[in-house]
């Protein structure tokens, strides 16, 4: 065998063992990580503490033997959680990030329990929040409001996206409502928080009722004052009725 040949060779085997320890070294190196630390990230309404027990991970417990998809599964199990993420965060970390169902509107009944825009159920019980939020009437008796599960009657569902509007186009506004009033398929009511004006919403079109209704608060409402408003009709296109004490209905186009 000539000598570049026998170079050749002991460079492959030179090659392939430095292949082999820098393998077997980063083998024992990932084994001797332990977990020093998880954090838990974008929680407001939950507790840390409630996730980090819901995850289950022991300090010490070999970083690469934690089973992130199992610990996924676990925190997303929490009736506020929407989604969950969970990476390792080197050299000793589990970085946990969570996206949470915020509530939108509270259902007072026997349990009280909270919705979010979704109409997903929440309990009242777990969040650490105290929330301002508007309550919803008259649904009917025979609607089952389970935590975690989704509401399906259709004027639930048309008074939570009148709200998720509402509190998109106008943040203000949103907290102005103290009730939303179902009536069996009928006209939806919201009852204004000051002085429990009756507005009168009628079904679709929410959008457009929801611009007109901000527009008429703050033009007309803030200046003559809700304490004199018997109520708002946002049932015919393109305008506001109103009744004011003492005053006839009028409509103005919006």
């Amino acid at each position: 065998m000539s000598s570049p040949e026998r170079i050749s060779i002991l460079g492959v085997l030179a090659i392939l063992l430095a292949t082999v320890l820098l393998v077997v070294g980063g083998n024992l190196w990932k084994t001797n990580l332990k977990v020093r630390n998880v954090t838990v990230r974008g929680n407001v309404n939950v507790e840390s503490n409630q996730l980090l027990q819901l995850a289950g991970i022991p300090k010490n417990t070999p970083l690469y033997d934690v089973d992130l998809t199992h610990v996924q599964r676990n925190v997303s199990s929490h009736y506020f959680i929407r989604r969950a993420t969970v990476e390792r965060d080197l050299p000793g970390g589990i970085r946990i990030t969570v996206e949470e169902r915020t509530p939108i509107a509270i259902v007072a009944a026997e349990k009280s329990v909270y919705l979010d825009e979704e109409g997903v159920v929440l309990p009242s019980t777990v969040s650490r929040m105290i929330y301002d939020l508007p309550v919803v009437s008259g649904i009917p008796s025979a609607e089952v409001l389970t935590p975690g599960t989704v509401v399906a009657n259709p004027d639930m569902q048309e008074a939570l996206l009148l709200l998720s509007v509402l509190k998109q186009a106008n943040r203000e506004m949103f907290h102005r409502v103290s009730e939303v009033r179902l009536r069996n398929g009928g006209d939806i009511v919201l009852y204004s928080a000051e002085w429990g004006v009756p507005i009168i919403f009628g079904r679709g079109n929410i959008a457009d009722k929801v611009a007109r209704l901000e527009m008429f608060w703050t033009e007309e409402v803030v200046e003559r004052g809700a304490q004199r408003l018997q109520y708002i009709d946002l049932r015919y296109d393109d305008q506001v009725v109103a009744r004011w004490a003492d005053e006839m209905s009028v409509g103005r186009k919006m």
